[in-house]
């Protein structure tokens, strides 16, 4: 398929949950110090209902819930290994993400702009998130832009 025709396309939708365990790795794997993200405790002192998500795991969430990289890069080309990357993150966050808490995720491809580089031909393929609550509370838009070489 001629990677230009996905464009538009929409993304499978899924839910995802963020386990205690993995919000306190990613603040420590992050060197994120605010114990928000490691203790209910500590959050409950903030004024929130329960252990905080680092805004930081907003791409993972997003990736997970809808396939994984290997069903997000591998509807556009089955030799991305070889040469993809992840550009640009936008991020607008409209409410904290807490652990055990389902979110929903929905997407689609927002862009795709092919260009000749001084490394020769890449393709920039712009993926739009929107994760919700269950009740379809907004929690944070993402767009992520993801780059293949020689497409």
């Amino acid at each position: 398929m001629e990677v230009q025709q996905l464009n538009g396309q929409e993304l499978p939708t899924g839910e995802i949950s963020v386990e205690r365990w993995k919000a306190f790795l990613w603040a420590d794997a992050t060197r994120n110090d605010e114990d928000a993200y490691r203790y209910e405790e500590r959050a409950a002192e903030l004024g929130e209902d329960g252990q905080l998500v680092p805004p930081t795991l907003c791409q993972h969430v997003a990736f997970e819930a809808t396939g994984g990289i290997e069903a997000t890069l591998g509807q556009v080309s089955d030799d991305w290994k070889s040469g993809a990357a992840l550009g640009q993150l936008r991020v607008e966050f409209h409410a904290p993400m807490h652990v055990d808490e389902p979110y929903r995720v929905t997407g689609e491809i927002a862009n795709i702009e092919q260009k000749d580089g001084s490394q020769g031909k890449l393709t920039i393929i712009t993926y739009a998130y929107e994760v919700t609550t269950t009740d379809d509370e907004p929690v944070y838009d993402l767009e992520a832009d993801l780059i293949l070489m020689d497409t």
